[in-house]
């Protein structure tokens, strides 16, 4: 539709009759670097000589004032980075044009997108110009003689030629004896996962066209790749300025809870009625006045891993906080293994007093299999990726860091069949229409045994039927005396017993 639309602009035409069209250029961006002759076309381009000054000046009037690039970008297809969307970060973009009788340089940019990431060798997030695209877009542009016609070329970059951009008093690019382009791209901190992870430049060489008008309403409008770029992972919704972040268990790692939701009864304790993997991050700035340590923001990423129960389930994550608090929250869930989000996601709403969100509701609905409600706990099924969720919430004000509570938190669930709440020790029930609400039992039963657990990320799960205590020989011990002897009986389980799907499987 957008591109039947937009292949019916008519050409813009120059009153000295030359038809600009996108050229591509000869030099490319590699390695994240790119010094690029503005005179120098590519040798598939339709143009075969040199560009002039005369042509650049053309662009620029046509683009009110700017010039307009569009960058192939050329990404390894790994993790959320795939051939439907591709992402870079732009950390600097001057122009230098040798006027003769001067040299200006100009070194504002913008492009169509941005995401708060964090520079490699720091975790503090700030907002970056993001470059996006799709390999095997195969534009249809307005016109076929445009280099971009039939390209991959996607986000597009507008440097303004003024006296506010540049340095310099001649801008008039027909005087332009020689004219570069310097381009570098940001070096992320791919180990603090997405956004960074996305927006990180691996693969390359980039390739770059200068664009006509028609060409840059053309892809501002088509947007290649964006609908599916992950603006919207938590990181990215992030809305006040952050001066470090921190993560639990770490910025690599995952929580994996796990349920026996038969609760109060101890059905066949094979602890693989749903399992969660979660991580939680705290965005902190530094209070100048008081210098205290404030959160302004949290965000929450996760991904259902199993599911073995006949029972529905809603599952709620609780992050305590020892004050009241308000501000807004954007929830995502993600098909399973895409970036596409889930219909009606993503999903703002307002907190007040605590953080108690229902991340998953219906987890049967959310994970299943066409002939099978029991999801990777069976020894002869095929695994399968789960849904993947992120929230953020961003604080209407801040409190210190002091009033939160202790990792990993309260993630609990409410069996809809049963109406329990299912709690890790020591937690309290929360929902006052819950059928074991107020219950004082700490969510053990009188042989001390548990209903929730917390695991490392490469726990396998019981198989389906299986008792905990028969897949991993240690944990009777453990529930009666969980001391540093007995702590680490979950690096020992019963391979014929047991599900193999940690998070190399489970992490996409």
């Amino acid at each position: 539709m957008k591109t039947s639309i937009l292949a019916c602009t008519l050409l813009v035409v120059s009153t000295s009759g030359y038809a600009a069209e996108s050229i591509m250029f000869k030099d490319t961006i590699n390695k994240g670097v790119g010094e690029i002759d503005l005179f120098a076309p590519h040798s598939s381009s339709y143009f075969k000589d040199r560009l002039t000054g005369a042509m650049l000046e053309e662009y620029k009037q046509q683009n009110s004032n700017a010039l307009v690039f569009a960058v192939d970008v050329n990404e390894a297809a790994s993790g959320t980075e795939k051939a439907s969307t591709q992402g870079v970060t732009v950390e600097s973009a001057v122009l230098t044009f040798d006027m003769g009788s001067e040299v200006i340089t100009c070194n504002v940019f913008t492009t169509n997108t941005g995401a708060m990431l964090a520079k490699a060798g720091t975790t503090t997030r700030q907002e970056y110009y993001t470059l996006i695209g799709a390999t095997g877009s195969s534009h249809i542009t307005p016109s076929s003689d445009s280099d971009i016609f039939g390209s991959d070329f996607g986000g597009t970059m507008r440097m303004p030629i003024d006296e506010s951009s540049c340095t310099g008093s001649n801008f008039d690019l027909s005087n332009a004896q020689t004219a570069t382009l310097s381009i570098r791209f940001l070096e992320v901190n791919e180990s603090l996962g997405d956004p960074e992870a996305f927006y990180d430049f691996s693969n390359g060489p980039e390739d770059l066209a200068i664009l006509s008008a028609n060409d840059v309403s053309y892809l501002e409008y088509a947007q290649p790749g964006v609908d599916e770029a992950p603006l919207v992972i938590a990181q990215s919704q992030v809305t006040e300025p952050v001066d470090s972040w921190s993560y639990y268990p770490t910025s690599e790692s995952f929580f994996v809870v796990s349920y026996e939701d038969q609760y109060p009864n101890l059905g066949d304790y094979d602890f693989n009625d749903l399992l969660i993997g979660y991580r939680v991050g705290f965005g902190f700035k530094n209070n100048d006045q008081s210098g205290e340590l404030e959160v302004v923001s949290i965000i929450t990423t996760g991904y259902m891993i199993a599911r073995g129960a006949n029972y529905d389930h809603d599952w709620y994550l609780h992050i305590p906080i020892n004050e009241s608090v308000s501000g807004s929250l954007t929830m995502n869930l993600f098909k399973e293994d895409s970036v596409e989000q889930v219909n009606g996601f993503p999903v703002t709403s307002q907190i007040n007093d605590a953080l108690d969100v229902k991340v998953l509701a219906n987890s049967k609905s959310l994970m299943h299999l066409s002939n099978q409600a029991f999801v990777n706990t069976l020894s002869d099924v095929e695994k399968v990726k789960g849904k993947k969720f992120s929230f953020t919430f961003n604080l209407d004000a801040p409190f210190p860091a002091s009033a939160l509570g202790q990792p990993p938190y309260d993630p609990y669930l409410h069996v809809l069949n049963t109406g329990q709440e299912i709690h890790l020790p020591g937690q309290v029930t929360r929902i006052a229409s819950s059928a074991n609400y107020g219950d004082t039992s700490n969510f053990k039963d009188e042989n001390n045994y548990p209903y929730a657990l917390i695991f490392p990320d490469d726990f396998y799960p019981p198989l389906e039927g299986v008792d905990i205590g028969d897949a991993y020989s240690d944990y009777l011990n453990y529930t009666q005396s969980p001391d540093q002897t007995n702590e680490t009986w979950y690096m020992a389980p019963n391979t014929n017993k047991t599900k193999n799907i940690g998070k190399a499987f489970w992490k996409w």
